[in-house]
C-alpha cells in the first residue's frame, strides 16, 4: 500500500543488477558489452545510467537496432533530430488543421518505415529505423508500426522516464495511459534515466513493479562532484529580484563568475537560469529591459503566448564544436530534462521554492538533471552552480497524510469494484460522466481514472498519480520545511566522487560567513591544508583576491595585519609595486657608485612618478626595499663628510 511506501528501503535483489563500467570509461557507447549481451534488449527493463551526459540515447540511436525514442520533452527530440538527420521526428505543432496534420505525419512515417526495412530497391541494406516521438504522440507511432508489420523488431526507449512521475500531478491521466498502453502493446522497452523514479515507488506501479532494474556503476575517476553554493532567500526576496541583481552585476563587471584554472583566470560570460515558471521569465525580461538577441528561453510550447513580444521559445545552440550562445538562457521545470547545453563558459543558477505543486522542483530527480546539463568538458564552470532556495512551514503531518491517502485508496478500490459489478449500460454512463468531469476535481478524494485497455476505455486505478502525491508530500514536508534537510538532500542527490571533507566543510562555512570573517577563515584553511589548494582555487564562489593576497603576502603577513581587508589590500598593492620599482632601480643605480641621500630620494621620486604612483613620496631609505645597499660616510667634493648610499649588488635583500 502507498502508506507503506517509505518503509521500503531497497529493491528485490532478484531484479536488481549492477553493471561495473570499465575503468576510465566515460560514455556508454565505449562499453560494447551493454548492447551485446548484458542488457536484456528483447525484454522490458529499467536502466539507471546514474550519470547525465554519458551518451545513453546516442548509444541506442547509433546501434544497428530499430529504435523508438519516447521523450516527455520535445526540445530534446528536436536536438537529437538535428544530430541524427536520418531519424524520423514525429511531431505536430499546434495548428488549426491538427487532425489532417496527424494523418499526413502518419503517412510520412509509413513511408519512412518502408524505406528503412531490410534492403532498398537498389540492393544495399538500409539503416534501421530511428523514430523520435513525444510521450503524448507515442500511441500514434505504435499504431503505424503495428500496421507495417508489428512492433517486435523495435526497442522502445522511454528516455528521461523520471518525468513521468514529475508530470503526473498535472497530466497523470495521459502518463498513466501511456504506461498501460505501451506495456500492453510492445514487448521490448527500456526505461532510461540518470535519475529514475526512486525504487521505493516502483512496486506501487504495476508496469514497473517486477521488471529487471540495471544500474551502471562508473569509475570514480571519470566523475567530478559539483561545487554548489547555496543561498537562502531572505524575506521579501524573489527570483525576479535576485536575477535583476545578477544581471546588474554582469553589466557592471562583464562576467558572471571567475576562477583560476591552471594558473589562469577564466571568466563566465553566459548564464543558464532555472526558474519555476514562465511568469518569472517574463517579469525578468521586462524589468531589466533584456532584448531578444540576449535571451534564449526553454519552456513548454503551450506557454509561448505568455512571452513578451518579440521573444520565442527555443534556439539553443546545438553545435558542440563551435558553441555560440546568447548571454541569458532561461529554463522552466518542464523543459530541461535531457537537453544538452553546449557552452565553454556558462554558469548555472537554480531557484528552488515550493510554489505551485506542479512547479516544485523534485530534489532527488530534478537537481541532478539540472547539474548535468552542461555537456562540454571545455567549460570550466560546468560543475558549478548557485542554488537559491526558500523553505516553507510543514503543511500536513505524516499521520494526517497517511490517513488521507488510505481513505483515497479505499474509495478508489470501492469505486472500481462497483463499476465491475454494474451492468454494461451503467458502466458506459459512468465512463461518459467521468470523461466530462472537471480536471480540477480529479484525484481529490480518490485515484479513479479512465484507463484504456485492449482498445476500450474502462475505470481503473491511477497508481502513477498516487505515488506522485506521496513524492510531492515527501518533498514538501521532509525537504522544503527544513533548510538543513534541504541542503543535505541536495548534496546526497548529487554526491559523486566526494571532495575531501575538510574542503566541503570549509566551502559551506565560507558561503555563510560574514564578510569580516572570511579572510581569516580562508587564510587559516590554506595554512592548515595546503594540499587542498587546487580545490578552492577552482571554486568560482571564492573571490580570486583571497588567492592573490595569500600567495603574495603569505599567512604570517596576513595575520600581522589582523586579516583586515583594507589593510591587506594596501599591503598587497605595495607588494605588487615592488617588482616594477625594483626593475627601474636596477636600470639606474650602479654597483660601486656612491649616491648622496638627496640623489637617491630624487631618483626614486622620479621612478614613482613614471610608474604612475601618484601620492607616493620617496625617501632615500626606501631603496633598501628594492636593492642590497649599505650606507657609508665619506668626504664630498666640498670637503664635508656626509652619508652616502652604495649598492652591494643589484639583487634585493633576502
Amino acid at each position: 500500500a502507498a502508506s507503506d511506501v517509505y518503509k521500503r528501503q531497497e529493491m528485490n535483489q532478484n531484479n536488481y543488477i549492477k553493471i561495473d563500467m570499465p575503468p576510465g570509461c566515460r560514455y556508454m557507447s565505449d562499453d560494447n558489452r551493454l548492447m551485446n549481451g548484458i542488457l536484456p534488449l528483447h525484454n522490458k527493463f529499467i536502466l539507471n545510467k546514474t550519470l547525465t551526459g554519458c551518451g545513453g540515447t546516442s548509444m541506442f540511436l547509433n546501434s544497428n537496432m530499430a529504435i523508438v525514442i519516447i521523450s516527455p520533452r520535445i526540445q530534446v527530440l528536436k536536438e537529437k533530430h538535428k544530430q541524427y538527420p536520418d531519424s524520423f521526428l514525429f511531431h505536430i505543432p499546434q495548428c488549426n488543421n491538427y487532425g489532417s496534420m496527424i494523418k499526413q505525419k502518419e503517412s510520412e512515417l509509413n513511408t519512412y518505415l518502408n524505406n528503412h526495412h531490410g534492403y532498398s530497391p537498389f540492393g544495399f541494406q538500409t539503416r534501421p529505423a530511428k523514430i523520435l516521438v513525444t510521450l503524448d504522440s507515442s500511441d500514434k507511432v505504435v499504431s503505424v508500426i503495428e500496421s507495417c508489420g508489428g512492433t517486435d523488431p523495435f526497442l522502445f526507449v522511454v528516455d528521461e522516464f523520471q518525468c513521468i512521475m514529475g508530470d503526473a500531478t498535472f497530466k497523470g491521466t495521459t502518463d498513466m495511459n501511456f504506461l498501460v498502453s505501451l506495456d500492453n502493446r510492445v514487448k521490448r522497452i527500456c526505461y532510461l534515466s540518470a535519475t529514475p523514479i526512486p525504487d521505493m515507488y516502483l512496486d506501487e506501479i504495476p508496469q514497473l513493479a517486477s521488471i529487471q532494474y540495471y544500474k551502471l556503476e562508473w569509475d570514480p575517476s571519470v566523475i567530478e562532484e559539483p561545487t554548489l553554493k547555496e543561498v537562502m532567500m531572505k524575506t521579501g526576496e524573489s527570483a525576479e529580484k535576485l536575477c535583476s541583481q545578477l544581471i546588474k552585476r554582469y553589466r557592471e563587471n562583464g562576467y558572471f563568475e571567475k576562477k583560476i584554472v591552471n594558473g589562469n583566470i577564466v571568466y563566465s560570460r553566459e548564464a543558464c537560469i532555472f526558474l519555476n515558471e514562465v511568469k518569472s521569465i517574463r517579469n525578468i525580461i521586462k524589468q531589466n529591459e533584456l532584448k531578444p538577441e540576449e535571451v534564449t528561453i526553454l519552456c513548454s510550447e503551450s506557454k509561448a503566448s505568455n512571452l513578451p513580444k518579440g521573444f520565442t521559445i527555443g534556439g539553443l545552440c546545438t553545435d558542440k564544436n563551435n558553441p555560440k550562445n546568447k548571454t541569458f538562457t532561461f529554463c522552466t521545470k518542464a523543459s530541461f530534462e535531457g537537453v544538452d547545453f553546449y557552452s565553454d563558459n556558462a554558469s548555472t543558477y537554480i531557484f528552488i521554492n515550493a510554489g505551485r505543486e506542479c512547479q516544485t522542483l523534485d530534489i532527488m530527480l530534478d537537481i541532478p538533471q539540472i547539474l548535468g546539463r552542461q555537456r562540454l568538458d571545455s567549460n570550466p564552470f560546468r560543475h558549478d552552480a548557485t542554488i537559491y532556495y526558500k523553505t516553507m512551514p510543514e503543511i500536513k503531518s505524516e499521520e494526517d497524510f497517511r490517513i488521507e491517502q488510505n481513505t483515497m485508496i479505499s474509495e478508489t478500490k470501492n469505486s472500481i469494484e462497483l463499476f465491475k459489478k454494474a451492468p454494461s449500460e451503467y458502466q458506459n454512463k459512468f465512463v461518459k460522466l467521468y470523461e466530462e468531469r472537471d480536471e480540477e476535481k480529479k484525484f481529490k478524494t480518490d485515484y479513479v481514472d479512465l484507463i484504456k485497455e485492449n482498445g476500450h476505455t474502462t475505470v481503473g486505478f491511477n497508481y502513477l498519480v498516487m505515488v506522485a502525491k506521496w513524492n510531492q508530500w515527501h518533498q514538501r514536508n521532509f525537504y522544503y520545511n527544513n533548510s538543513c534537510q534541504l541542503l543535505t538532500s541536495i548534496q546526497s542527490a548529487v554526491g559523486m566522487r566526494p571532495k575531501p571533507n575538510e574542503v566541503r566543510q570549509f566551502e559551506q562555512w565560507f558561503y555563510k560567513a560574514s564578510q569580516k570573517d572570511r579572510l581569516a577563515g580562508y587564510a587559516d584553511f590554506r595554512n592548515q591544508y595546503p594540499q587542498h589548494y587546487s580545490f578552492i582555487q577552482q571554486n568560482p564562489f571564492i573571490d580570486c583576491k583571497y588567492h592573490e593576497w595569500y600567495d603574495k603576502l603569505d599567512y604570517q603577513k596576513l595575520k600581522n595585519l589582523n586579516f583586515q581587508e583594507a589593510n591587506v589590500e594596501r599591503a598587497y598593492q605595495e607588494h605588487c609595486q615592488l617588482d616594477p620599482i625594483r626593475d627601474a632601480c636596477r636600470q639606474i643605480f650602479k654597483v660601486g657608485v656612491f649616491y648622496s641621500k638627496q640623489e637617491v630620494k630624487s631618483i626614486l621620486q622620479q621612478i614613482y612618478n613614471n610608474l604612475g604612483l601618484i601620492g607616493k613620496t620617496a625617501k632615500a631609505t626606501d631603496l633598501r626595499q628594492y636593492l642590497d645597499i649599505k650606507e657609508v660616510q665619506k668626504t664630498d667634493d666640498s670637503g664635508e663628510r656626509k652619508w652616502f648610499i652604495t649598492l652591494i649588488n643589484t639583487n634585493p635583500q633576502v
